[in-house]
């Protein structure tokens, strides 16, 4: 069902009439949107970070839990590229995966990244795969967990990810967008 400003509005007011003294003080949608405007994010073409992450070829299978099929895909190591970053994947992180009853898989990875000068980030990657249409749908939603110092602008952005699977030897590559 799609709802139209109008219909909004005048849900808006039928609410807003059962409290009398808190409506006159609240604006009409249509006039507090245009009188506040704000520009859409984008989001950076370039990569910030390219990691390649290696995953062992043996799943653990959770079996059919009360959201969907669930497996975990043990992290095994890896590396990464960024400006002015460079490192290793740590081994001993897992990725999570949820398949749901309408195909969706979500994942939630969670693992710790080294750099090459010695300090540790810790990724919280969540996002969903889908594959509706013959067209691969793979973005992440990545959270960094950065020591303060050098690398704590991972921690003041938000950034996108993307996903491409490689079946030999098993990895993914993940991509790393900053959003501006």
């Amino acid at each position: 069902m799609k709802i139209t400003t109008a219909a909004t509005t005048a849900l808006l007011l039928t609410t807003l009439s059962a409290f009398p003294s808190h409506a006159a003080s609240i604006p009409a949608p249509t006039s507090i949107f245009d009188q506040h405007p704000s520009s859409a994010p984008t989001v950076n073409p370039a990569p910030v970070l390219e990691l390649y992450v290696t995953l062992t070829k043996d799943r653990v299978n959770l079996g059919m839990t009360d959201n969907g099929e669930r497996t975990i895909v043990p992290i095994t190591g890896g590396y990464f590229l960024g400006k002015d970053i460079s490192g290793e994947v740590v081994a001993g992180g897992a990725d999570w995966q949820t398949i749901r009853q309408d195909g969706i898989k979500e994942i939630y990875a969670l693992y710790s990244i080294r750099t090459d000068d010695g300090s540790t980030i810790i990724v919280d990657n969540r996002g969903i795969v889908s594959n509706e249409g013959g067209t691969r749908y793979a973005i992440t939603r990545p959270v960094f967990h950065a020591p303060v110092g050098k690398y704590d602008w991972l921690n003041k952005k938000l950034f996108v990810g993307t996903i491409t699977s490689i079946k030999q030897p098993r990895a993914v590559v993940i991509r790393v967008y900053e959003v501006n």
